[in-house]
């Protein structure tokens, strides 16, 4: 699988398209701010977006979300716990800047399930509550790679003050379930640089 990140907004938040490069078919995680710089991806790279996958609610990880599935006809998929952060925009924080982004995902999942791409690698799903109800990381166990959004970072985790967030249990989510992944897996957050377990589990004082 190939991996890309635009990061061209100003939030700073990682836009990732994971693609197998013989056949082009692959997901977008977060599509956020700047759609033009998405699209233009997509179009370099030839990527047959089958699936638009979000990890969180946040408006900055979902503004382009309905503007990325108007153009390549995917499916949204989100945690079910993740329902009603997405569609109010004072919980998904977009409504204090005027912007009011409501999402309704195409489909829901659920910790454990496994998103299957065409040409059969795949992505777990792992339900990691605490910077919101229904935050997630993607697991991919065969390339040792796991997209986090805002739930863990290099050397910090995701806020707990917003709606939703619950800080015990972000700090429960980072130890049990991503803590107890092999310390080679390979960590892309959802805002600035990338990371690995090891490094997290040495390094990260907020946990």
């Amino acid at each position: 699988m190939e991996l890309i990140t635009v990061n061209d907004n100003p939030y700073g938040q990682n836009v990732y398209f994971y693609f197998c490069k013989e056949t082009g078919e692959g997901g977008v995680i977060d599509p956020g701010d700047c759609f033009e710089a998405i699209k233009k991806t997509i179009e370099d790279n030839k990527i047959k977006i089958s699936a638009i996958l979000l990890t969180h609610g946040h408006f900055d990880h979902t503004f382009r979300t309905n503007e990325v599935r108007e153009f390549t006809n995917a499916p949204v998929y989100a945690h079910s716990a993740e329902t009603e952060l997405l569609q109010n925009p004072e919980y998904n924080r977009s409504g204090y800047r005027g912007l009011d982004v409501i999402v309704k995902p195409d489909k829901h999942f659920s910790d454990g399930d496994v998103f299957t791409f065409q040409n059969g690698e795949t992505l777990k799903v792992i339900h990691t509550p605490g910077h919101t109800a229904g935050g997630v990381c993607y697991y991919d166990e065969k390339a040792g790679v796991i997209f986090t959004g805002d739930t863990l970072f290099r050397g910090t985790i995701g806020r707990t003050d917003m709606p939703t967030g619950n800080h015990a249990e972000l700090i429960k989510s980072v130890k049990e379930k991503l803590f107890t992944l092999p310390e080679n897996v390979t960590v892309y957050p959802g805002h600035e640089e990338s990371s690995s377990i090891r490094h997290e589990k040495q390094y990260n004082r907020a946990v």
